[in-house]
């Protein structure tokens, strides 16, 4: 199934929503249910919101912003997440508790890439 009009404000767990990992282009939105549940059991974990930079991207705008052409957020499987007043290293931490197995930090913006691509992967952006 591909890529769908996002409606906004439509719960996707409890502590998210479909406007927050729709495409910022576009507004398409596809998401694959297993970074949906680890997204969610991170929020729990954190136990603060955890915002989402960048969740799903059309071949647009993988493009407009360099990206690669076989990006996990083209096929709705990455997300890239900060929570407020944590550490990246920290955030990490807890994303790896949390089941993602494929985390890339990226200290100078303040985010990690997570995704579930179904193999270990780690770096530093």
């Amino acid at each position: 199934m591909g890529a769908v009009k996002a409606r906004p404000w439509l719960k996707l767990t409890p502590h998210f929503i479909e406007g927050e990992l729709a495409c910022r282009c576009c507004g398409r939105l596809l998401v694959q249910t297993e970074l949906l549940q680890k997204l969610e059991y991170l929020r729990c974990l954190a136990g603060a919101p955890v915002l989402v930079n960048s969740g799903y991207r059309c071949p647009v705008h993988i493009g407009a912003v360099g990206g690669a052409t076989n990006s996990y957020h083209l096929k709705g499987m990455a997300a890239d997440i900060r929570v407020p007043g944590l550490a990246v290293e920290s955030l990490a931490a807890l994303a790896e508790q949390a089941g993602f197995d494929n985390i890339g930090l990226y200290q100078q913006h303040g985010f990690i890439h997570v995704d579930v691509r179904g193999y270990r992967a780690r770096w530093d952006g």
